[in-house]
């Protein structure tokens, strides 16, 4: 039977557009997430899962969707990296960071490695039942997800770019899946180029 999975990624915090490793964040107060066209965009899902994280909840219940949280969704535990800025750890361990920014295999900062994420993406994307399921997830989860599609290895993850309130999504077959579009826009994106 078919599976189709949408993948929306949650929306920037304040953390995040001040540069700062995410710390489990809130949405901003008052922000606006864009129901009325999201829910012409998401479809009738079939189940609706996030992460366990502030801003997914936060993302799910503007939506108005009743949802089961899971915690393979859940945001890269960035250990003592968590709240502070890239900028920081630029200048305190930029062995470290550059170290983490190109091994999938580094956790220097004592949390989990990005091929640990790849790892439990593609063992959540193996899993995943007939019929469409939307998922309320990180960037971080999402470009592991399209890599374990791919059939890449956890390095290639690195290299995809998944925006704040985009779309990301699949179908599969059997054990096979098939990416069908990633990071598109839900809405007009303000800083977005033109094209």
């Amino acid at each position: 039977m078919t599976r189709r999975l949408t993948l929306l990624c949650v929306p920037a915090t304040a953390a995040l557009r001040a540069g700062r490793f995410p710390a489990d964040d809130a949405l901003d107060e008052g922000a606006a997430v864009p129901t009325a066209r999201w829910t012409d965009k998401l479809g009738q899902p079939d189940r609706v899962l996030c992460s366990p994280t502030t801003c997914a909840r936060d993302t799910v219940r503007a939506l108005g969707l009743t949802v089961t949280e899971e915690q393979s969704l859940r945001e890269v535990d960035y250990g003592r990296w968590r709240g502070q800025s890239l900028k920081d750890i630029g200048t305190t361990e930029p062995e470290a960071l550059a170290a983490w920014l190109s091994d999938p295999d580094m956790h220097a900062h004592g949390g989990e490695s990005l091929a640990r994420v790849y790892e439990r993406a593609g063992l959540w994307l193996s899993r995943r039942a007939p019929g469409h399921t939307l998922a309320v997830t990180h960037a971080s989860v999402i470009r592991a997800v399209v890599a374990h599609a791919l059939g890449a290895p956890a390095r290639a993850a690195m290299q995809i770019d998944i925006a704040p309130m985009t779309l990301t999504t699949l179908s599969g077959h059997g054990v096979a899946w098939r990416v069908t579009s990633v990071a598109v826009p839900v809405v007009a994106q303000p800083d977005a180029p033109p094209y």
